[in-house]
């Protein structure tokens, strides 16, 4: 009810807290709660029938004081000392629980010593996170939410605005001090980058310079966002050189313990420093306090009445009437209007000893409608009231394993426009999920457009930028825009066998502290669901966090333990790196994805292979009617000279090479792939041996039959024309099979074309095998010229050596040509050079041996008779006899 300030001393004395200057109004507001609470307890016909509570109520105005306060309560029943026993199980001090103190520097003490006996200790103010700690703080207790929730209510709220370029403030004791190191650390493993960090002095007023430097160097970090983690004794004097130093435009965001002090609100020119934004307890059920300010009315009236009967000089002060030895008689005079911090701090008091009342009654048996009259030891009392479960005005009570109670926060902000001190609630935080709403609309922030203002080192980069990190926070940086064949991974995204997995924000990896071949993977995304992507993974999916900066404020964290080495684990979320697409992908610049490349191969539909397909197809028609029609004129002088059945032989074989081409069209397959070369080679081989075979008859019959007699006779007579067109395919077929064994024609994609697109063709290696294919066809096309030019003198009739000198001519022209634009060309132009080139070799080798004949079986039919040839041979004969 008081507060002194620490002071040395001389002598072991605990001063007295009865001074008028020192007065709290707030703390007489939580005794009388208190009071009040038990006496409705007592007059309950429910809860503890029959069993009156009593209490001490000790003014605890400095740390002496509260410890000898404590000490009192540990004094063995009906004596003054304190007995140091082996153990305490059967120890009975004066109280069985305590109710207290009122403070994070109070409660630190009270809870180690308290811890001892196992004293259940409920705190209604203390929300120091290391309180929770058992190992230290067996007995302590809490109905107001831990500074662990608070922080992670703040880290919320900043993430929710976007706040990623702040400043961090907290007063110099161990609420502020603790508050701000968990804040820190948890901002730490998000996207929020700390400008500065500052403690506030206490025990200073607006003059002092440390005070004042403060401020200065909070101007100089050029941030619009503060977080103020103090208490109000320290904020007031802050706020007051703020003000001096014409500090506007800002939004603050305050701790619980001053975002509804009203004497902050008070302080001259306050309203010039922008939005305030603060934590507030959750609210308190009215109908209690309506109670409860009925019941301090009627204390009131007691307290008149019994101050003008005659007994009022009596005693030290005490009143029968309110069965209280209340030895502040001056108190309710001095205390002010309670406020909305009273009130919600009143609810907490009448929470905490409701939470005793309910242990009680459990542990004396009072369900069954009467309570046992055994003795009570406080260790006992203290399980009862960890496992207590009930509602309290549609609040609820129960601790958490750590002895927290499971309650939120109301988001609250400053409202300028009234002229008195006033608040709204904008949103809340509610625990178990963790779960934060703001209702934006409801803000009247000081931005002249009325909207949310921004606090950023840098401005975002433009899609598909990178940040190029210019100082040691991460938020500060420069854009670079990510060149083609690469992304900016902003989805966060694990891309594992080929399974996209979409990860929660704020994943942080870190090493592994006993496998270094492993990482740890922690999500710091405050979202209780474990995530299905840690199961696919194959890790271990553990609360136990090694290594990541939120292990101590967020133990409920999921952590996917991942094995380096696992193949297709790409990456996670950078915003610092632009990462290569895989090969099978393609980004332009300034890109957020990738894309897959077009896979480009010479399809049927397209225009260019219809413009191949259409003359293929004719000339392959055109074949089939040459065919029919030599069939049908098998017997005449023409079919004869041509070749006679060979024809066919030639014809098939053409017509075999050109159905090669179809090979070419469509998706590559590895049939396909594996007949292009051999039903070519194979193929046009056979036609030019034949073409060959019949240049080297005639040239015998016309030439050398006069020389060598026996050398026709023995080529016919041993079936020469037979053997050797079978002898020269089998080698072909050879070296085709070597060559297909040796380097298989495989589809294959060809990445290096084009950056949006992929040739997906068949290639081979050169192998020697291939190109003995090669030579060969070439060396036997060479072969015919030389015979077909050697026969240029012989009759009209037989002599095609124009015509078939030009066809070969232009079949090794067409070959050079496909030779040498094979590097220019790439892809589908490429497969349509290869076919243009062989469909005019094979168009000009029809042409300029076939198609004269026809023409001559068709159009002149005076020239296919046996006469005209043996004319032919006869004037052949004169010319060289004339010779």
């Amino acid at each position: 009810m008081h507060n002194s300030a620490p002071r040395a001393a001389a002598r072991p004395l605990v001063d007295g807290c009865d001074t008028t200057a020192a007065f709290k109004s707030h703390g007489y507001c939580l005794s009388q709660a208190m009071r009040f609470a038990v006496e409705e307890i007592n007059n309950s016909s429910t809860l503890l029938p029959n069993v009156t509570l009593g209490y001490d109520i000790h003014d605890t105005c400095s740390e002496p004081a509260s410890l000898h306060a404590t000490l009192r309560a540990l004094a063995r029943k009906g004596g003054r000392e304190v007995e140091v026993l082996p153990t305490f199980r059967h120890y009975e001090p004066e109280v069985v629980a305590i109710i207290g103190p009122d403070s994070t520097r109070l409660a630190v003490t009270t809870a180690a010593i308290l811890g001892i006996f196992l004293v259940p200790e409920i705190s209604y103010e203390a929300s120091l996170a290391t309180l929770s700690l058992k190992r230290f703080y067996p007995s302590f207790l809490r109905t107001i939410p831990s500074d662990r929730q608070q922080v992670k209510a703040i880290f919320l709220l900043l993430q929710q605005f976007g706040w990623t370029w702040v400043a961090l403030l907290g007063s110099d004791n161990a609420y502020g001090r603790d508050g701000l190191h968990a804040l820190h650390k948890l901002l730490t493993t998000s996207d929020v980058c700390v400008a500065y960090q500052g403690i506030i002095p206490v025990n200073k007023d607006a003059s002092s310079p440390e005070l004042h430097n403060l401020v200065r160097i909070l101007t100089d970090t050029r941030v619009n966002v503060t977080v103020v983690f103090a208490n109000r004794q320290s904020a007031r004097p802050f706020f007051e050189v703020v003000v001096q130093r014409n500090v506007t435009g800002m939004v603050w965001v305050g701790s619980e313990d001053w975002s509804l002090a009203q004497t902050i609100w008070q302080v001259p020119g306050i309203q010039t420093i922008g939005s305030v934004i603060g934590m507030s307890v959750e609210n308190t059920e009215s109908p209690m306090l309506d109670r409860f300010e009925s019941w301090k009315m009627a204390e009131k009236s007691a307290a008149a009445e019994h101050a003008g009967s005659p007994e009022a000089g009596r005693g030290d002060g005490g009143s029968a009437q309110l069965y209280c030895t209340q030895r502040c008689t001056g108190c309710h005079l001095l205390a002010t209007a309670p406020n909305t911090y009273d009130a919600q701090a009143s609810f907490s008091v009448y929470s905490a000893v409701y939470a005793v009342a309910h242990g009680l009654h459990d542990l004396l048996g009072c369900a069954s409608g009467a309570c046992s009259k055994g003795k009570v030891y406080p260790w006992q009392l203290l399980q009862k009231i960890k496992q207590v479960n009930f509602t309290l005005y549609k609040s609820r009570i129960s601790f958490d394993a750590n002895g927290d109670i499971c309650k939120g926060y109301d988001i609250v902000t400053w409202d300028w426009s009234s002229p008195s001190w006033a608040f709204n609630v904008i949103g809340t935080f509610r625990v178990n999920p963790d779960r934060l709403s703001i209702d934006q609309g409801k803000i009247l922030w000081h931005t002249k457009d009325r909207q949310a203002p921004t606090s950023v080192c840098s401005e975002a980069c433009q899609p598909g930028e990178k940040r190029l990190q210019q100082s040691r926070h991460r938020c500060c940086f420069s854009c670079v825009a990510c060149p083609s064949g690469t992304f900016l991974n902003r989805s966060g995204q694990y891309i594992l066998g080929g399974c996209s997995l979409p990860f929660l924000p704020a994943w942080t990896p870190c090493p592994h502290p006993a496998s270094p071949s492993r990482q740890l993977f922690v999500s710091v995304s405050l979202f209780p669901q474990p995530l299905p992507s840690c199961s696919l993974f194959l890790p271990v999916v553990s609360k136990n966090l090694w290594c990541s900066a939120a292990a101590d404020i967020l133990p409920g964290s999921v952590v996917c333990e991942v094995p380096l080495s696992l193949p297709g684990l790409l990456s996670s979320a950078d915003l610092y790196s632009c990462q290569s697409c895989r090969v099978e992908e393609w980004a332009p610049a300034r890109s957020e994805a990738c894309f897959n490349r077009t896979a480009e191969f010479l399809n049927w539909s397209e225009p260019i292979s219809w413009a191949l397909l259409i003359p293929t197809i004719l000339l392959m028609l055109l074949m089939a009617g040459l065919a029919v029609l030599f069939a049908l004129n098998a017997s005449t002088p023409v079919v004869k000279s041509a070749g006679g059945k060979m024809c066919f032989l030639m014809l098939g074989s053409l017509a075999c090479a050109g159905s090669s081409l179809f090979c070419y069209f469509g998706e590559p397959t590895r049939q396909a792939c594996l007949l292009q070369l051999p039903l070519f080679a194979i193929s046009f081989t056979v036609f030019l041996l034949c073409v060959a075979t019949r240049s080297f008859q005639i040239i015998c019959i016309f030439k050398l039959n006069a020389r060598w007699p026996a050398l026709y006779e023995a080529w016919l007579r041993r079936r020469g024309p037979v053997l050797f067109i079978a002898a020269g395919t089998a080698t072909q077929a050879v070296l085709c099979l070597a060559a297909e064994a040796t380097s298989p024609s495989v589809p294959h994609w060809d990445y290096g074309v084009a950056a949006e697109r992929v040739v997906l063709e068949c290639t081979s290696s050169a192998g020697a095998s291939r190109v003995a294919v090669i030579a060969y066809t070439v060396l036997l096309s060479v072969c015919c010229f030389v015979l077909s030019y050697a026969g240029k003198d012989l009759p009209a009739s037989y002599n095609e050596a124009k015509c078939l000198t030009c066809s070969l001519f232009l079949h090794l022209a067409c070959a050079a040509v496909v030779l040498c634009t094979q590097g220019a060309f790439r892809g589908r132009e490429a497969v349509a050079v290869q076919v243009l080139g062989t469909l005019c070799t094979l168009g000009a080798l029809l042409g300029g041996y076939f198609l004269p004949k026809a023409f001559v079986i068709l159009l002149r039919p005076r020239l296919n008779t046996p006469e005209h040839f043996q004319m032919a041979i006869q004037s052949y004969t004169r010319r060289l006899a004339e010779a």
